[in-house]
């Protein structure tokens, strides 16, 4: 028989009534963006996935190249893949010329996995050769490798609704586990936005001479606001469990169009930061 575990939260300052001492573990903590609002599932997927970050950037003449290459993954492995642009490091600095799609969490992870040059992917966050970075040339003997190799440890099902009333996204999320698992785990709640129009410099042939595109378009743009590294487990997880929880997201102002962004989703071990699984469902 399956457990399912609900996780709630109230978005209210938390006041205790009694004068007892109360030990650290015992501590209930409401964490922004939980609430009891849901929508209905509507993104159920049973099979492993795999999540290619993209770290990118305008500045990046090589960058339209893995943009390309990444287009062509998702044609390849379908919704078995999904793709996040990162756009990170000086590549990604703001200018007249240029939209400012970065952000603080993208930033944070291209120092921890050592972005030192663009393009490059992350996939799954696992160490390939004793790096997490891997160029774009290789993206897709990694991505194959991964999926082959990758224990199917659960699944994330998905709904999502734009709350226009109060700009909001409210996502709904069942994360059921297929086996055991040992470890704490954490969960990540992203907004990515597709088909805006932009500068991006180049030196990819495919692109034609110019050495900066005026209207090159920017896809799977990872935005602000997102729910990053909350606890999901805290615990060993049993096989069948099911924990649901739901989110909402304040829309980033920069957004430009609701209608063409996703949610993503992903569980990743708290200790390692390797990502178990992936999901992804269009608003």
């Amino acid at each position: 028989m399956k457990k399912i575990i609900y996780i709630f939260a109230i978005i209210l300052p938390l006041i205790w009534v009694s004068c007892d001492t109360i030990e650290e573990d015992q501590q209930l903590i409401y964490l922004k963006g939980i609430t009891t609002e849901t929508t209905p599932i509507t993104a159920i997927s049973s099979e492993q996935k795999v999540l290619l970050e993209d770290y990118t950037g305008w500045k990046c003449v090589n960058c339209p190249r893995a943009a390309a290459k990444a287009t062509e993954m998702i044609s390849k492995y379908g919704e078995k893949l999904v793709v996040m642009a990162v756009h990170a490091t000086a590549f990604a600095n703001n200018s007249i010329d240029s939209l400012n799609f970065k952000t603080e969490y993208g930033e944070r992870w291209a120092t921890e996995f050592g972005c030192t040059s663009l393009p490059t992917g992350v996939i799954n966050r696992r160490k390939i050769g004793g790096a997490y970075t891997i160029g774009d040339a290789n993206w897709d003997s990694e991505i194959q490798n991964t999926i082959n190799s990758q224990k199917h440890i659960m699944d994330i099902n998905l709904g999502v609704k734009y709350k226009e009333e109060y700009n909001k996204i409210l996502v709904s999320t069942e994360n059921i586990f297929r086996e055991d698992y040992p470890s704490k785990t954490q969960i990540s709640v992203l907004v990515l936005e597709s088909g805006i129009i932009g500068v991006q410099y180049n030196t990819d042939p495919n692109y034609g001479t110019t050495p900066k595109i005026n209207d090159f378009e920017f896809n799977h743009i990872l935005r602000k606001n997102g729910l990053i590294d909350y606890p999901l487990t805290t615990d060993k997880v049993n096989k069948g469990e099911k924990i649901a929880i739901n989110y909402l997201i304040d829309v980033d102002p920069d957004i430009q169009d609701i209608s063409k962004c996703t949610v993503v989703v992903f569980v990743t071990d708290a200790q390692t930061k390797e990502i178990i699984q992936v999901n992804e469902i269009h608003l």
